[in-house]
């Protein structure tokens, strides 16, 4: 009896720890920014922040009102109107995406193995944060952001890079 009790404890064990590793699958609810997504697992919701980046739409929340970087977006903006909402143009409603946590931001799989992240980085809609140091991800997002940087797409087409990035860097 006991060692039936300890296999099934072990077995337990292993079951859930190889579960909080895995991708879980959820239902996207809403898409209210390129930064903030909300997704349902069962009856709870779960807010999505793409993880190792900062969006435009970020960097636009936490400039100050008068600063070159909230105009330089807000510019942007008008002349791109879609790449404000980048994030529900590209996702579906009510459609099952994978989700994969990380600290207080998580992975979210918007195009097979291609995260979120990589594809606002891709797309100039998203810089890396200057604090992130993960061993796997870091290598896609730079070589995503390169890509951005060298096509200048999104925010490195225009003269947000500059004004953005020190402030970013000064926080």
């Amino acid at each position: 009896m006991l060692k039936t009790i300890n296999i099934f404890i072990i077995n337990l064990f292993i079951l859930t720890t190889l579960d909080a590793a895995e991708p879980r699958l959820a239902t996207l609810n809403s898409v209210t920014s390129n930064e903030l997504q909300i997704f349902q697992i069962r009856q709870n919701s779960y807010y999505c922040k793409p993880y190792g980046v900062v969006t435009l739409n970020k960097l636009h929340q936490n400039s100050n009102s008068d600063s070159i970087c909230k105009k330089s977006i807000e510019q942007f903006y008008i002349q791109n109107p879609d790449s404000q909402y980048f994030a529900l143009n590209l996702l579906k409603i009510k459609q099952m995406y994978h989700l994969e946590f990380r600290e207080d931001r998580c992975i979210l799989f918007a195009k097979g193995e291609k995260s979120l992240s990589e594809i606002l980085l891709e797309s100039g809609l998203a810089l890396l944060r200057p604090d992130f140091k993960d061993e796997i991800y870091g290598v896609l997002y730079k070589r995503a952001q390169d890509k951005a940087r060298f096509l200048k797409q999104g925010l490195w087409g225009e003269n947000i890079t500059k004004e953005c990035i020190v402030e970013l860097y000064e926080k």
